[in-house]
């Protein structure tokens, strides 16, 4: 029981003659109803101790009800015990910290504060605002309880290291950023919690791919902001608040947190840090270990748009939007293209960072190359660019991979069937391997050739889980990641990492899915694309999608005709191909999309929804009607195909259009099921069905590479195998064709 009880300094108590108690704050209004309150609000006022509120009041109320009220007040935290000699608008702002003044005061008088300047910055404004408001300023490392870091870039090497004295020497550290249009305040550092500067550099490091870019030449930009005493003022007015609030004891709001004030907008922003488990230097997970790959059931509960999921799409970007940031994030933004409407969705989430920085044209190809997402939804387009984007993060190589170096003649003897040549999964010709200087001098962003593999080159592998054989077997890491070295020591290209049958999900059967149905996408366009076939159009009306008829009205107001194919293969997993070329123009500007699913509705709806994301490349355009496209295959392509020269892209006249009955119903809405029917159509084949988990403890999002050696990618990889049978074997051709007869026109995305 309080002795003598006062209101809360941040209340204001109003007495509602026969009504009651309002207390207002800031943040709102309580009531209390009954004329015991009533009288409690004339009463409470630090001049009278309980008992004596109780006898003033025993003419009216019994004490139990007295001590009952004010015990409750007490408990809701309206009422405090009265500390005299203390500034009562002092003791509000404390209190409505949930601090108690008089022990808040003490703590920030009893704490020193050491300030560091980096660069081109001036501390002293800081230190006389601190001390204005109590805390002790100090110069010695071993006298500060918080180390407050200014300065001019947050990637200074001095900081750094700053940020790794401290927290060997166990010191919490502030860095806080006062130039420029937009100041930075955060994260607190503190020594024996994860996340550290480390964490935040790496993340920083991603999005500034043009800072990186000038380092690598002996450059450090950044240092050259604007210094104005109004950025500076606000930055230091916040971050004084924030040091007050860390040494009193209170929640700054920053552990793991960086706020943001732009000054042009006055935009704020809190930017989340993710802590990294394997970070070197606050991580504490152990070393990855090659586990089986489980799955458990899950049923689809979303089957509207983008695919089969046990969530919907808003339900995913809650969850993962944390992630979205210029600064601690892995995407730096989510942004919607020009060509997206109210029936066209099309988002970029930030750049894609696997990218080697070595010439300017490295680094307009890295500020050019984003993470794309589509749907028949706005928010399906916006969570498929963010989860693409996650799931891109999670395929690179961090360090963490498992691996294991040996030679493949040395890993063959070792491991026998379990070990899979590379090129099993690329399928290379030997005649590309021949002529492989003759491919890559095209300079073709995807169509590149490796070297064959030295079956004595110690490279590195990681496992991979079998779904058929119930194993691990072994490929390439430089395979499996983006960015991954060959070995340990070895910069040898002999294979091609890349993002075929990368998928993530919400959860880890729902990426496998993904991945897979890429895999078959991808290997019937091959098939069809090189060898030229003619396929089936698809009747698009007879499956009575609103959406479908939005989108083709949308194409006729632009200009456009649109149709599409069926390219399924003897896998027998519904996969389309969507076109539009523009009516009556000697230039067609054919684009086009894929897509690939059980369920036919969503593949044809994916083949659309991508064939939206090329929509904005045809519509790139200066104003004199030229093409402002630097890839040279991609301006090839939309500046020459038509439909008169490049037959095999419109249906084959003589089969009639293909109608939504004359699809089976294979998906069972059970995404484990949907799996089986997946891996047991591919053991029917003759095929493995081959999983990588890639899901990182960072990010949290399941992500998956699907491997199946056998399936073609849609590149130009012109190696035996389906590409020349499946064509035979379903009387599409009456023989194979030879390699100098498949397209010339290799896929360009």
């Amino acid at each position: 029981m309080l002795q003598i009880p006062v209101f809360k300094a941040y209340l204001e108590p109003i007495a509602v003659p026969g009504e009651g108690l309002l207390l207002f704050s800031e943040d709102g209004s309580r009531a209390f109803h009954g004329s015991l309150f009533e009288q409690l609000a004339r009463l409470i006022d630090g001049s009278r101790s309980s008992d004596e509120i109780v006898a003033a009041l025993a003419a009216a109320h019994d004490a139990a009800t007295v001590y009952y009220a004010l015990m409750m007040l007490e408990k809701k935290g309206h009422i405090t015990e009265h500390i005299p000699g203390i500034n009562p608008h002092v003791a509000g702002f404390w209190q409505g910290l949930d601090l108690e003044p008089q022990s808040a005061i003490e703590s920030i008088r009893n704490h020193g504060v050491r300030i560091l300047g980096i660069g081109e910055v001036e501390t002293e404004p800081l230190a006389n605002g601190l001390l204005s408001l109590g805390v002790k300023i100090v110069d010695k490392a071993n006298e500060s309880t918080l180390d407050v870091v200014v300065v001019d870039d947050y990637l200074n090497e001095e900081l750094a290291a700053i940020s790794k004295i401290a927290r060997i020497e166990g010191r919490s550290i502030l860095p806080l950023r006062p130039s420029g249009f937009e100041c930075w305040i955060g994260p607190l550092f503190k020594p024996d919690v994860q996340g550290c500067f480390l964490c935040l550099r790496h993340k920083l490091e991603r999005h500034r791919l043009v800072h990186r870019f000038a380092v690598a030449h002996g450059k450090r930009p950044g240092s050259n902001l604007p210094v104005s005493d109004i950025t500076r003022n606000a930055a230091y007015a916040l971050g004084s608040a924030a040091i007050v609030k860390v040494l009193a004891g209170s929640d700054s709001g920053l552990e793991g947190r960086i706020f943001s004030l732009d000054i042009r907008t006055w935009a704020s922003r809190t930017h989340t840090l993710s802590e990294n488990p394997y970070c070197p230097v606050c991580g504490v997970a152990k070393e990855p270990r090659a586990e089986k790959v489980v799955l458990a059931s899950g049923k689809a509960t979303f089957m509207q748009d983008g695919g089969h999921r046990t969530v919907a799409p808003e339900t995913t970007l809650e969850k993962y939007e944390r992630f979205v940031s210029p600064i601690t994030g892995v995407v730096n933004a989510l942004v919607k293209l020009p060509q997206s409407n109210g029936t066209v969705h099309v988002y970029l989430a930030g750049h894609n960072s696997a990218v080697r920085l070595e010439r300017l044209e490295d680094l307009k190809n890295g500020l050019r190359n984003a993470s794309s997402g589509k749907g028949a939804s706005e928010v399906q387009a916006k969570a498929s660019a963010l989860c693409e984007a996650l799931e891109r993060y999670s395929g690179e190589s961090h360090g963490q991979e498992i691996r294991i170096s040996g030679s493949y003649r040395t890993m063959l003897a070792e491991h026998g069937g379990r070990l899979i040549h590379p090129n099993a999964v690329m399928h290379y010709s030997e005649r590309q391997y021949a002529e492989r200087k003759t491919w890559n001098g095209r300079k073709s962003k995807f169509n590149v050739v490796p070297e064959p593999l030295d079956a004595d080159a110690e490279i590195d592998w990681t496992p991979v889980w079998s779904l058929t054989d119930n194993c691990h077997k072994y490929l390439p890491t430089k395979l499996l990641y983006f960015k991954a070295q060959a070995g340990a020591s070895s910069e040898a290209f002999y294979s091609v990492g890349c993002s075929n049958g990368n998928a993530s999900g919400n959860t880890l059967e729902e990426a496998i899915l993904q991945g897979f149905f890429e895999l078959v996408e991808r290997d019937a366009v091959a098939i069809w694309w090189y060898n030229m076939i003619r396929k089936p159009g698809v009747d698009i009306d007879s499956f009575e999608e609103p959406w479908f008829q939005e989108l083709r009205s949308h194409y006729h107001s632009i200009g456009r005709e649109l149709w599409v194919l069926d390219i399924t293969t003897d896998l027998d997993i519904p996969a389309f191909a969507a076109f539009s070329a523009l009516r009556n123009s000697a230039r067609e500007e054919i684009i086009f999309g894929l897509g690939c699913h059980l369920d036919p509705r969503i593949a044809l709806q994916r083949s659309l929804a991508e064939m939206n994301q090329m929509l904005g490349l045809a519509d790139a355009k200066e104003s004199d009607g030229s093409m402002r496209i630097e890839d040279q295959e991609v301006l090839s392509w939309l500046t020459n195909a038509t439909r008169e020269n490049q037959p095999y892209v419109t249906p084959e006249p003589t089969v009639p259009l293909r109608k939504r009955s004359d699809y089976t119903l294979q998906h069972s809405g059970e995404l484990l099921a949907d799996i089986e029917t997946c891996r047991r159509r591919i053991e029917d084949a003759g095929m493995e069905m081959l999983v990588l988990d890639q899901t990182r403890a960072d990010i949290g999002m399941p992500v998956a590479k699907v491997i199946v050696p056998g399936l073609r990618h849609f590149w130009a990889r012109f190696g035996p195998g389906r590409l020349y049978d499946v064509p035979l074997a379903m009387h599409w051709l009456t023989r194979p064709r030879a390699e100098e007869e498949l397209n010339p026109i290799p896929i360009f995305f």
